[in-house]
């Protein structure tokens, strides 16, 4: 089988079969019990706008076996469909989630860049003021300024003195400014490695499940179907994204199921008539057999 068969969808067989047989969808809706609207949706793959996977494959055998065509190959068909829809889907995600971590290290690198530039200024200027001071200090006196000294009174000699005991309280306060500096760049050190860790945190949520019996499960999120299958008595399935989830289990009784390693009862969301569990993960139970939006 070519590339080009193996990418045929149901859709493309219906249209072609009614198409041969010259038949109208109004006469096709009246004998298969089925409305206009969903034919055409089927020959256009638009699944969409049914139930779920299970009603689909009610309708595909239907309108196949009426327009004359295997319905096992027009399942196959939809299959295929299903599956090439989940890899363009996990695509799309991956491809979201690498655009909003490159968002957050970029926001991350301009905060570190700003820190460090803050933390330079700040230790930079600092000794612009000691070397000033120490410049003022030590200017040399012109001879006339010596001589003045000279003439002043021994009791004024002791401006000196002051001036050497302020001199050396000033360097006393220096290790205290240089500490204070110190305690200010490792707060902010701090400060940055907590909000590195809190952006970096990814909010990826966890589906196990373990089956007791055979049972067939739908899996969705915001962006579709992400699983559907039959599960075998005595397998096990994992998933994990982004979520919220939406869950839909036939034979729900028979279905182990942990979010997040937290195990969750189903007692409360199953339909007692069809044992069909239907809940939203991780607000709760849902309204069965209905499309999130």
């Amino acid at each position: 089988m070519s590339e080009k068969e193996e990418r045929i969808y149901p859709g493309q067989l219906l249209k072609e079969a009614r198409k041969k047989t010259r038949r109208r969808y109004k006469r096709l809706s009246s004998e298969l019990g089925i409305p206009e609207k969903y034919l055409e949706a089927l020959e256009e793959n638009n699944f969409s706008i049914m139930a779920g996977p299970t009603y689909v494959k009610g309708y595909l055998r239907a309108y196949a076996k009426k327009l004359d065509l295997d319905p096992e190959t027009v399942i196959t068909a939809f299959d295929r469909y299903l599956k090439d829809q989940r890899r363009l889907e996990k695509k799309g995600i991956k491809k979201e989630q690498k655009k909003e971590t490159k968002k957050k290290f970029s926001y991350i690198y301009a905060l570190i860049l700003f820190l460090i530039a803050s933390i330079t200024l700040l230790i930079a200027f600092i000794p612009e003021r000691n070397n000033d001071s120490e410049k003022k200090e030590d200017r040399s006196f012109s001879e006339t300024e010596i001589q003045n000294l000279n003439d002043i009174p021994p009791i004024l000699n002791t401006k000196p003195a002051l001036s050497i005991e302020l001199e050396q309280d000033t360097s006393q306060n220096i290790p205290d400014l240089n500490i204070q500096e110190e305690v200010i760049a490792l707060d902010i050190t701090d400060d940055v490695k907590d909000e590195t860790n809190k952006l970096s945190i990814e909010t990826i949520n966890t589906i196990e499940m373990n089956f007791s019996g055979d049972c067939w499960i739908e899996l969705m999120d915001k962006n579709g179907i992400i699983e559907y299958r039959l599960a075998k008595a005595g397998t096990s399935m994992f998933f994990e994204g982004l979520g919220p989830f939406k869950l839909l289990i036939g034979n729900s009784k028979r279905v182990e199921l942990f979010y997040n390693d937290v195990k969750v009862s189903l007692a409360s969301t199953t339909n007692v008539k069809t044992n069909v569990s239907c809940l939203v993960l991780p607000e709760g139970r849902c309204s069965e057999f209905t499309l999130s939006n």
